[in-house]
Parts: structure tokens; sequence; C-alpha cells
């Protein structure tokens, strides 16, 4: 079971811009409203608000049930040890080193992932995390995962 997805909390509207951002990645979101500010009108599974003032049970109880709405619609993949990586009840065979570079990935799934790091903790060179990567990326397709490169930083595991 993937491990619970961390809840942003904003406040709306005057977060507007970041709720925005953090939807389209998927991330959950618990909104504060001000008591005279009109509700926002929400059709995503891992959005939820609270009228403040708020109870802080009130907080920790909507940020808990959010967190596990989000995990089961958005989880992450699951590197099994055995030579397979597993997403959405379905599989795929992997290398011990791409198992090893996907491990690392799914860990931090949606983050950035030092490529240099990466690379070091393997005992790989550079370039060879890059071929491993490049052929990483031609397995998990099939899975509706892809790895992206963020220049001069690293890699980051999304599903697409």
């Amino acid at each position: 079971m993937s491990p619970p997805l961390p809840v942003a909390i904003l406040r709306w509207p005057e977060e507007a811009a970041s709720i925005d951002r953090l939807r389209a990645a998927g991330a959950p979101r618990l909104l504060l409203v001000g008591p005279d500010i009109p509700a926002p009108v929400g059709t995503d599974c891992t959005e939820d608000w609270v009228r403040l003032p708020a109870d802080d049970g009130d907080v920790r109880v909507r940020t808990l049930a959010l967190a596990a709405r989000a995990a089961r619609h958005n989880p992450s993949p699951e590197v099994k040890g055995d030579g397979r990586v597993a997403f959405r009840d379905r599989w795929v065979a992997v290398s011990q080193t791409e198992e090893a570079i996907v491990g690392r990935l799914a860990d931090s799934f949606g983050e950035v992932v030092d490529g240099g790091r990466l690379a070091g903790d393997l005992g790989l060179t550079d370039n060879a995390v890059r071929v491993q990567v490049m052929r990483l990326r031609k397995r998990i397709r099939p899975l509706g995962l892809v790895v992206r490169t963020v220049r001069g930083r690293g890699y980051v595991l999304e599903h697409e």
C-alpha cells in the first residue's frame, strides 16, 4: 500500500494560484474558507474545505480523509523487489539496475530526485544512469508511468 500523500492546507481564495497548481498535479488539498467567503465548488475527490474558525480536530480528520482518498485515486508505483514494478493493477518486468533506479524514483513519486546523487547511491556514472533511465522509460510506459528529466537537476517519476 502506498504511503499517505501529504495534504496541502491553503486559504481560499487568497492562495488560488497555488491551489490551481496543486489541482493540476493531483495533490490533495484542504481549503480554509473564511466566515463570509462563498465556499468553493469542487468536483475533485482530493479537495475538501472547512469553514473558519475550524476546530483542530475537524481539520485533522478532513486531512486524514483527503490523504486516504488521494492514495486510492493517485497511487504511487510499487517496486516489488522481485524484478517487477506494479502500478494500478498491472506490472512490468525490469532489470536489477532499473529496479534500483525506479525504486529511488518511486520513493519520491512526483518529486525531483537528484541525478548525481542517484548515480552515486547506485555506484553508477551519470552516463550509465542516463542509459538506464532511457531503457526504464520504455519498460514502464505500458503502466502509464513516465520519467521526466529536469535539466541540470535530476529525474521525476510521474503518471501520464
